[in-house]
């Protein structure tokens, strides 16, 4: 029996295959060995949790890696060796020869190196695990191998799990829709403070189809997001428009039987119906960036049902059908909406 994102992980594991990253963690094929998934990641986490301990111990001189490269505990300075200079002898300074330098420069490059190693590797299990439980088809477009290189420079700079989740979460949607997350978001998020991520979050709730209901200033102001959070997040480089009291965005329809058009925001959307195929849905919105939309599309956030409700009712107003319903998306480009429920103006 196939399991939801079979698919999609199998499409992610061809992509490291071709590009030679995740080479410490088994492919999807493990299935077919008579063995679950969940079994061997348990094992591979296990070893990379044993890894991390190792280099740690390296570094603290705790541990040496013998020429054979075997593991072993570093010998201890034997204190019946160490010889003190008498008063009147001359004293010798220390020294630190070359090839000393260069054995100490060689480990330090080698942890580094399986410190990043690991750190991506950690990444990767979260975007399969994210990519296992989704049923959407994959595309048949490929991840560019520049992009691949660097999403694992940066991945591999992180050490703390809720940033390896982050960065799953980027490889994740890449594999789903390649293309999807620019080098610039990739920038972005390299830099992104605890607390800028923690705002971002906050914000990302009330997000409706790309930009903030700026109809919906008082409420947003009574959850925390005033006008002094929306300027902040404009001059991150999330929202646009802040300054200029938003912007309008005009809506038309793709369908020339009657208007119909989805608002998506965070697993649920309303959908706007006009019987007449040439009617205009005109939202008031503080606007987000390339960049806004990419970060936002990371998170998995919970959405604020009465915010699209009282969205919904100002459409309505307007003079369309508008129904709240779950979404669930089944391609890049197409999507399933259900569990409606009527909004009146």
């Amino acid at each position: 029996m196939e399991l939801p994102g079979e698919k999609l992980v199998i499409k992610l594991w061809e992509t490291l295959t071709e590009k030679g990253i995740g080479s410490l963690l088994t492919p999807w094929h493990v299935k077919r060995e008579g063995r679950a998934r969940i079994e061997v990641r348990r094992d591979e986490l296990l070893m990379l949790a044993q890894a991390e301990i190792d280099a740690a111990d390296i570094r603290a001189g705790r541990k040496q890696v013998r020429k054979d490269g075997a593991l072993v505990l570093a010998s201890p300075i034997d204190p019946s060796a160490i010889r003190v200079a008498s008063p009147n002898e001359a004293r010798v300074e220390p020294t630190l020869g070359l090839p000393d330098v260069m054995k100490s420069a060689e480990m330090c490059f080698a942890v580094d190196q399986a410190r990043r190693e690991i750190n991506s590797t950690k990444a990767i299990l979260f975007a399969e695990d994210q990519l296992a439980g989704d049923s959407q088809t994959p595309p048949n477009r490929q991840v560019e191998e520049d992009w691949l290189h660097a999403w694992k420079e940066y991945a591999g700079r992180v050490a703390a799990e809720d940033l390896q989740k982050l960065w799953g979460s980027v490889l994740a949607g890449e594999i789903k829709s390649p293309g999807r997350y620019s080098m610039r978001t990739m920038e972005f998020l390299k830099t992104l403070s605890k607390a800028e991520a923690e705002v971002i979050c906050r914000l990302a709730r009330y997000s409706i189809d790309g930009g903030i209901a700026r109809s919906q200033m008082t409420y947003l102001e009574a959850n925390g997001i005033n006008f002094g959070l929306l300027l902040r997040m404009q001059d991150l480089g999330i929202l646009s428009g802040v300054e200029a009291v938003g912007l309008s965005t005009n809506h038309k329809s793709m369908d020339r039987a009657k208007f119909i058009k989805a608002l998506i925001s965070n697993g649920k959307a309303l959908i706007v119906e006009h019987e007449d195929p040439d009617k205009t849905l005109k939202l008031e919105v503080y606007l987000l960036t390339e960049v806004g939309v990419q970060i936002f599309g990371l998170g998995s956030f919970e959405p604020d049902i009465e915010y699209l409700t009282l969205v919904g009712k100002k459409i309505a107003a307007q003079g369309f059908k508008v129904l709240l319903c779950d979404w669930r998306q089944l391609s890049e480009s197409e999507g399933q909406y259900f569990n409606q429920v009527p909004i009146d103006a």
